[in-house]
């Protein structure tokens, strides 16, 4: 089985990094660079299994990205892990606030990554829970 994940990123050195931890792993990445190409994608495509956003993203940012994936039934249980620098603790409680699964701050560490992934991939039900 492959996992279908989008991220949206404008930041290449991060895509590339997510790609790079990502490759030895069961899954098809899909990058966007801006917010409302990935909304686009996920409202046109909603077999993905996974969002990774950030949070300063060019057009709409991550927090709206994730209200509006929210927002629509078809997407509304899809697990997303919000990543940003900008003000971990303060950015954590705001993105669970509009939804988001789980949060990573940047610099984030290769297993805690890893680890956030395949939990979100693997256990659904925990998940939903935001455990």
């Amino acid at each position: 089985m492959q996992w279908r994940v989008l991220i949206a990123d404008d930041d290449l050195e991060i895509c590339s990094l997510i790609r790079t931890i990502l490759s030895r792993g069961p899954y098809d990445l899909t990058v966007c660079h801006d917010g409302e190409t990935a909304l686009q994608r996920v409202e046109n495509d909603t077999s993905y299994d996974l969002l990774i956003s950030d949070f300063m993203l060019p057009g709409i940012n991550g927090l709206d990205l994730i209200s509006r994936v929210r927002e629509n039934p078809a997407t509304a249980d899809l697990p997303i892990v919000m990543i940003t620098g900008q003000e971990p603790e303060v950015m954590d409680a705001l993105s669970k606030a509009v939804g988001a699964t789980a949060f990573l701050g940047k610099p984030f560490s290769l297993g805690d990554f890893r680890a956030t992934v395949r939990r979100l991939l693997s256990d659904p039900l925990q998940a939903a829970s935001g455990a």
